[in-house]
């Protein structure tokens, strides 16, 4: 007999093995049990999450940031806040830069109190730069203060040249303070 014959052989009887195991595993496993089981598994995985989200004291402040070239420049931002915990005495600055490093557009706002899962945007976290021209490259420069939970006093810079592109968006997103860490 040629050993090719003996390899089918040994391999069509361990497969019928298997599948001799398969069908008494699925005899013995109600298919509700794993229904059951999955659905379990996707409780415990979202119990998780939720925890994370809302439970776990932490904050995680992220600055999104659209620049946008029309009859001049603007600028729209928001300040958002998707720890769980409120962040304190923010100042947050925004300057609009020249090539030259000249300041042409800037604001400052402070805020007391950011809650926790809020976001700030709107009017107050606009700026509209007009007479430059959309040519030139420009400078955007975000700072950003603020006392976590834990009474930590946190500072972030963020740099960003705009001008090439008529549409960009940034995300920045500032080092997130953990109650374990």
């Amino acid at each position: 007999m040629d050993p090719e014959e003996y390899l089918d052989e040994d391999l069509h009887d361990i497969s019928q093995d298997v599948a001799e195991l398969v069908k008494e595993f699925t005899e013995r496993v109600h298919p509700l049990r794993v229904a059951l089981a999955g659905v379990m598994a996707m409780i415990i995985i979202g119990s998780l999450v939720g925890a994370w989200y809302w439970a776990i004291p932490r904050d995680s402040v992220e600055i999104n940031t659209k620049y946008i070239q029309r009859s001049g420049h603007v600028i729209l931002i928001e300040l958002e806040n998707s720890g769980s915990r409120a962040i304190t005495d923010v100042v947050f600055e925004v300057e609009f830069r020249d090539f030259d490093n000249n300041l042409i557009g800037g604001y400052s706002n402070e805020f007391e109190l950011i809650p926790s899962h809020l976001s700030i945007a709107g009017d107050p976290m606009e700026l509209v730069v007009r007479g430059y021209t959309v040519w030139d490259n420009y400078t955007l420069i975000i700072k950003i203060d603020w006392t976590d939970f834990q009474g930590t006093k946190n500072s972030e810079v963020f740099s960003h040249d705009v001008g090439l592109y008529a549409y960009e968006t940034f995300n920045d997103e500032c080092e997130t303070t953990t109650w374990f860490l």
